[in-house]
């Protein structure tokens, strides 16, 4: 599923936050949006998605596969997130229901979307499980009893449960450390690509970015101030967010270099 977004703007309480921002993703894409804290990227997320806070306003178009987000009906919003886009959130310990079940967390969708069967539901839950890593043993246990690393799987799991064309991913590895960061990020590109989805990876982290996408946009103040190949950024970013963004990635221990070979295996990863 792509995305088509042109003109958006969104102010919250009259002060811009997003202004005249114009990006797209194609079908079977993945796409980087990167900024530093407050630039305005997941406000253009929330656009898409219609979870915007009370009180925002948004005007110009944010598309989903040829369906319009802004001014759509909550309704309609829903069953496209439940359906067709998975989302993957920064900090699953606080998106996880604490007092839910694996099982409960992972086949939710499931139950809100189609009409399936227990058997069934189970079937897909197992075998998700086992997708991302994780032993079917998970599955009755509480978030609590998870690492961030397995919590961040169930995340996943759950966001993919439903084979999704369109997968949102909003800071998913910024809560661990960088060794599950790599493990998370080559998960989800293994996931995505065998799916042949799309995805939207928002990130502050270049370094993460480099392994997860092919083109990004960099998010300044509200507005896009550079696009092109995250490769071509990485090595010669033109405006000074993007040199900010790649001078701290290359302080960090997530090699900042594009993905030169296949991600890591979702049995090379483990379950942690």
């Amino acid at each position: 599923m792509g995305v088509d977004i042109r003109g958006l703007n969104v102010a919250i309480g009259g002060r811009p936050v997003v202004r005249d921002v114009n990006l797209s993703v194609g079908d079977g894409e993945r796409v980087g949006l990167i900024g530093s804290s407050g630039s305005g990227k997941s406000m253009i997320a929330k656009s898409l998605l219609g979870l915007l806070p009370r009180g925002a306003e948004a005007s110009g178009s944010a598309a989903l596969g040829g369906t319009e987000a802004i001014g759509a009906a909550e309704r309609t919003l829903a069953d496209l997130r439940g359906r067709y886009v998975g989302v993957v959130f920064q900090n699953p310990g606080a998106t996880l229901n604490p007092v839910a079940t694996v099982m409960r967390q992972v086949e939710l969708p499931l139950r809100l979307h189609y009409d399936l069967g227990r058997d069934e539901r189970r079937d897909r839950v197992m075998s998700m499980l086992r997708k991302v890593g994780l032993d079917e043993s998970v599955a009755g246990k509480y978030p609590h009893e998870l690492s961030g690393g397995q919590q961040q799987r169930v995340g996943i799991a759950t966001a993919l449960i439903t084979s999704p064309r369109l997968i949102v991913a909003d800071e998913p590895t910024t809560a661990l450390d960088s060794i599950i960061q790599r493990q998370i990020v080559d998960l989800l590109v293994s996931l995505v690509d065998d799916a042949g989805a799309s995805m939207l990876f928002i990130t502050h982290d270049f370094s993460v970015l480099a392994r997860a996408t092919t083109r990004c946009y960099v998010i300044d103040d509200g507005a896009v101030a550079e696009e092109g190949r995250t490769a071509r950024l990485l090595a010669a970013p033109n405006a000074d967010a993007t040199r900010g963004l790649v001078a701290s990635a290359r302080r960090l221990t997530l090699s900042a270099e594009p993905m030169a070979a296949e991600p890591m295996t979702v049995e090379q990863g483990g379950a942690r």
